[in-house]
């Protein structure tokens, strides 16, 4: 794990997870008293890791903050949560969840074989878009972004204070390919304007996949890089409505 000091006794280690976890992050935000855990990991032996870093912080879990509903920052909270433990999300983030666990698993469970995590664990307590969330004396709040990132459900965790940093979930991919395949770009490119407003002022933010940075760096290769794709599909596609196949393959060849 890399670990940062945000100040005032908060520190955020991150769990990043290798090729077969889909490079995904999962962190563990110490303080004083305790860790709150943001997102988990994709597979039994990714989850497992992330569970034993956290016991080795020798803190209690006080809770775990959603920001996703991809199985690679939710699948693993069953090996990382106990059954009293506090799992913190919005309502469109767990109704997506119950909506991909079965397919997900038919898809992916030949691939990962016994890798694949068959029983998901579900938040148990819901927030509202900008409702604050104390734990050991450290002030979150979640922001609902709603389509317009990697799926069609998207939101923020901001700790406001005492220190200001963002867990950005799949808002931004920091040196790794962006997941696309939902849609929505144009929505994508309106939220990344809403986060940069919100984040100003921040030292380091932390994306869903890959390492932090300041988030003007991050928002700004977020959106260079939906704006360059857009333009490679649009001149793909030649004025037509979609891609035929022959632009795709010719798409492929040009990489």
């Amino acid at each position: 794990m890399t670990r940062h000091e945000l100040g005032s006794g908060i520190v955020v280690h991150t769990h990043a997870s290798g090729e077969g976890g889909i490079f995904v992050n999962a962190f563990l935000v110490e303080t004083r008293a305790g860790v709150v855990a943001v997102d988990s990991t994709l597979t039994e032996s990714e989850s497992r890791a992330f569970r034993r870093e956290l016991q080795a912080l020798r803190k209690p879990l006080l809770a775990v903050l959603v920001t996703h509903p991809h199985p690679d920052h939710v699948a693993g909270l069953t090996n990382l949560a106990e059954k009293d433990t506090r799992i913190v999300a919005t309502r469109s983030v767990v109704d997506l969840m119950r909506l991909l666990e079965e397919p997900k698993r038919r898809q992916w469970t030949p691939v990962y074989g016994a890798e694949w995590v068959q029983r998901w664990t579900y938040p148990n307590r819901i927030v509202a878009s900008g409702e604050p969330l104390t734990l050991d004396d450290v002030t979150y709040a979640v922001l609902d972004l709603g389509p317009g990132g990697d799926s069609d459900a998207n939101s923020v965790w901001f700790i406001e204070s005492p220190a200001r940093t963002a867990f950005l979930g799949d808002m931004v991919f920091a040196g790794t390919h962006s997941y696309v395949a939902d849609g929505h770009v144009l929505a994508w490119l309106a939220n990344l304007e809403r986060l940069e407003q919100r984040c100003a002022g921040m030292e380091l933010v932390f994306p869903g996949h890959g390492a932090p940075d300041a988030p003007a760096r991050l928002i700004g290769r977020q959106r260079a890089y939906l704006l360059r794709l857009v333009a490679e599909v649009k001149a793909l596609a030649a004025g037509a409505s979609q891609l035929t196949d022959a632009a795709v393959a010719r798409g492929v060849q040009a990489q």
